[in-house]
């Protein structure tokens, strides 16, 4: 088996000789709902407030309208890029009716200066919806395993 290399999340890498589970550190939003009897658009805003370029992960997960779902059902967005020093950048995904979605950003080298807030939308510029805004400061951070 050949050597592969690993990062310890800090920025440290070592060799190995086998694979094993690296964890990411993720912040989500955890599951929220789209209450509507209509599609609705998660905008999300993202601001890279540090003085590089940072690269980001932003998903968009379903998680369907079943009461009880494992893993989500499919991916409505799922962008990794480079965004450069102090900008702000948008995203939109779709979101069915009654569905269950969730929200996560994944940083580069953890880095806490990138700062993601979303909220619900009637449509791709229209109105909010009141219960479908989560602020940067409540987003959780969870580890999740993924294999290399």
């Amino acid at each position: 088996m050949s050597e592969i290399e690993y990062d310890d999340d800090h920025g440290n890498t070592e060799k190995r000789n086998h694979k094993r589970p690296r964890r990411n550190t993720v912040r989500t939003t955890g599951i929220l709902q789209n209450n509507l009897a209509r599609a609705l658009t998660a905008h999300l805003d993202l601001v890279n407030l540090n003085t590089e370029p940072v690269e980001v992960r932003v998903q968009v997960l379903n998680w369907g309208n079943a009461v009880t779902q494992t893993n989500p059902v499919s991916t409505l967005l799922d962008i990794t890029q480079f965004i450069p020093a102090n900008t702000r950048t948008a995203f939109n995904a779709l979101i069915p009716a009654s569905f269950h979605y969730e929200v996560r950003l994944t940083v580069a080298e953890n880095n806490r200066n990138v700062l993601l807030t979303t909220y619900g939308r009637t449509t791709i510029g229209g109105g909010q919806v009141v219960g479908l805004t989560v602020l940067d400061s409540q987003f959780q951070t969870v580890e999740i395993e993924t294999c290399i």
